[in-house]
């Protein structure tokens, strides 16, 4: 099942029908034995991945607040993948990468190569001509090849990181804004590394 792992199914099993007998949840050590889990630390982590793609709710110092969240089934979440969440992406600054890769959970009609793509947080303003809004979320598929129109990001002259719309002319390449009153930037198809295709972009409301 997609999203969600093996283990982890049969952990959403077991809580739900906890409940349904009990009317309150199962505890960390209750889960630990029911799946012979040495330690709770095991319980801990499956617990968080959990919350993490938004199956489970609870308080974090209490185990027995722990419970699916309403409306959410495991169906749900096999439409879904797990994708990495690598790092954060400003205009004219390298990615700053993550000590340590987190993970996103996505729609599945998001990702056509699941291998290659990751997610990169934009941080500041300086996306904003590209209608793209600090601490929105792109999902980026990691090809070095785009077609034309594609918004592409990549690094110009080795060191400027870029997100602009890609077209090929010849020995050149066009990169356009998305808002028509900026004007593209035109440069020879040596001085451009393509880095990855934006596919899809995560924005929170609230």
């Amino acid at each position: 099942m997609k999203g969600l792992t093996k283990r982890q199914s049969e952990i959403i099993d077991y809580i739900e029908e906890f409940i349904a007998n009990n009317r309150y949840s199962p505890s960390y050590r209750e889960i630990a034995h029911r799946f012979s889990f040495t330690s709770l630390g095991s319980v801990y982590k499956h617990i968080n991945a959990l919350k993490r793609k938004g199956i489970l709710v609870g308080e974090n110092k209490s185990s027995r607040s722990i419970a699916p969240v309403t409306g959410i089934t495991k169906q749900t979440v096999s439409n879904c993948v797990e994708i990495p969440f690598i790092g954060h992406i400003a205009a004219g600054e390298p990615i700053r990468m993550f000590p340590q890769t987190q993970h996103i959970v996505v729609p599945q009609t998001f990702v056509h190569m699941l291998e290659k793509t990751y997610v990169l947080r934009v941080q500041g303003e300086s996306l904003n001509e590209e209608m793209i809004a600090d601490g929105d979320l792109i999902v980026v598929e990691a090809r070095q090849q785009a077609y034309p129109g594609e918004t592409v990001i990549a690094l110009i002259n080795g060191r400027d990181t870029i997100v602009k719309k890609y077209y090929p002319e010849g020995e050149y390449t066009r990169l356009a804004s998305s808002h028509a009153q900026h004007h593209p930037i035109l440069l020879r198809q040596e001085d451009i590394l393509i880095q990855g295709v934006v596919i899809a972009l995560l924005r929170h409301y609230g």
